[in-house]
């Protein structure tokens, strides 16, 4: 299909920056790699957390971002400190211990499964992240110190971030019960504007918050 074209506010991506800067624990020594292309909207929280608090915005060309041992590589020879990465990149990365520089891992983009998350947790912080563009890339995260809980079955996407409000809703977007199953509703500071030159499409995803 064409791309949406999501009309993102300023104010969503200074909530963001903040928000992260603090649950990253991002600050002027760290070494941030910018994994994300272009294209994909984590590359805003890349750019903008890093470059506004001091930090250092590491480059790699497409051969050095190739998750596996040339992504390791990258990691190590420039003693990254933190790095946002899809769950499937490190599927297929190994080495995990080698990476001793590195302070904070962010998954995102997709469902992380638990068996990633208990391995890749140990010894730094992890942070499970969730959110669509429509709410300025993160919405939800779940922040992890130290490693996982071994009895842990599943790994959630947290709780709302600052100035963020999520509900789960039923079909009649009355709120649901905790355990039963409902869709995500995101509303606060991070939500955009609608889409660009689409009113219809925008009228029915962007409603108005009833609570």
């Amino acid at each position: 299909g064409l791309p949406k074209g999501v009309m993102v506010e300023h104010r969503g991506i200074c909530n963001l920056a903040q928000v992260q800067a603090e649950a990253f624990a991002v600050d002027s020594l760290s070494r941030v790699l910018q994994f994300a292309s272009l294209s994909f909207d984590a590359c805003v929280s890349e750019i903008v957390v890093t470059l506004s608090h001091g930090a250092q915005l590491h480059l790699g060309s497409p051969e050095e971002l190739m998750p596996g041992v040339p992504l390791v590589s990258l990691l190590e020879d420039r003693r990254i400190t933190h790095v946002t990465l899809p769950p499937a990149a490190l599927g297929v990365m190994e080495n995990v211990r080698e990476l001793e520089s590195l302070q904070t891992l962010v998954v995102a983009g997709e469902a992380c499964p638990i068996g990633t998350a208990r391995v890749w947790s140990r010894g730094r912080r992890f942070v499970n992240a969730y959110g669509p563009t429509e709410a300025t890339v993160c919405a939800t995260m779940q922040v992890i110190e130290g490693g996982l809980d071994e009895a842990q079955s599943s790994l959630p996407i947290g709780g709302p971030i600052a100035n963020a409000r999520v509900y789960i809703l039923d079909g009649q977007g009355e709120p649901v019960p905790i355990g039963v199953p409902g869709e995500i509703h995101i509303g606060g500071d991070g939500v955009a504007r609608g889409y660009l030159n689409r009113p219809e499409l925008t009228a029915e995803r962007f409603v108005a918050d009833p609570f």
